[in-house]
């Protein structure tokens, strides 16, 4: 029986789920929250189909066991094959794809916008199977969440990057909103922003948590009371994590733990 107090479980490919995991702090501060990041293996946007879903489901079943009550799939490239394992799992499980693709088919003025993710949620044609007929200026970067992930952030060489990809988009779609379609992304929004401070970078971790409130508050399993926890998991190093908390100015957890399988 799925209980008040059982935590959210948050999943991604390494270190760029923790800025669903700040929505989450911000938007649900009693609730507890069990972080998982797969930083051994990162990026999969670089990985075959079948090699991401062998690992997402070694992070799913791993949340299961810790007895989590929802799981958060704070990474665009599992959110592009989630659908094929999902209904193998009784927990529920909220993509972070869908809940920006609604925002944006409600919000948005124009019929275009501009995507940056991994190569693998490019190729998937996932967004411009999701936005129907707003079309998708999509560009994949196989070196951004590396970076991020590595913990070492030269802020040149990243603003390099990025206008190599951006001024692209642009030039394609001369679009003036631009989703951020990688977790690790908002890590550099100030970066992002830096560089193009007159278009609009939609940060999908806002909308993934609160689509995990509003199911949380429909299936009355918002945690009211109690102390709370914070636990993150990484089957990688775990000096990474501390750079990039600082980054986010995330609430820090009780303890950054070494998964071994």
């Amino acid at each position: 029986m799925i209980k008040r107090n059982s935590a959210i479980g948050v999943m991604d490919s390494g270190v760029g789920g923790l800025t669903t995991v700040k929505e989450l702090q911000k938007l649900l501060p009693k609730e507890n929250i069990i972080y998982f990041g797969d930083n051994k293996n990162v990026p999969y946007g670089n990985k075959t189909q079948e090699e991401i879903i062998a690992l997402t489901r070694r992070m799913i079943e791993f949340l299961i066991s810790e007895d989590v009550k929802v799981i958060a799939v704070a990474c665009n490239t599992i959110s592009t094959i989630i659908d094929m394992i999902s209904k193998d799992y009784d927990v529920k499980i909220i993509k972070i794809i869908d809940p920006v693709v609604d925002n944006i088919k409600n919000t948005l003025k124009k019929d275009k916008v501009g995507l940056i993710a991994t190569n693998f949620t490019v190729n998937s044609g996932y967004y411009d199977k999701m936005l129907g007929d707003i079309k998708v200026f999509g560009r994949g970067s196989s070196e951004l969440a590396a970076i991020v992930d590595s913990g070492k952030i030269d802020k040149e060489q990243v603003k390099k990057i990025i206008k190599g990809h951006i001024d692209k988009i642009i030039e394609a779609g001369n679009v003036d909103t631009i989703i951020l379609g990688c977790t690790h992304y908002p890590i550099l929004m100030d970066l992002f922003q830096e560089c193009y401070p007159n278009i609009n970078f939609i940060n999908p971790a806002f909308q993934q948590a609160e689509a995990i409130k509003n199911y949380l508050r429909e299936e009355g399993l918002l945690k009211e009371e109690g102390d709370k926890y914070f636990k993150i998991y990484t089957s990688g190093s775990q000096d990474q994590y501390h750079s990039i908390m600082n980054m986010l100015k995330l609430q820090m957890p009780q303890e950054i733990i070494q998964y071994r399988e």
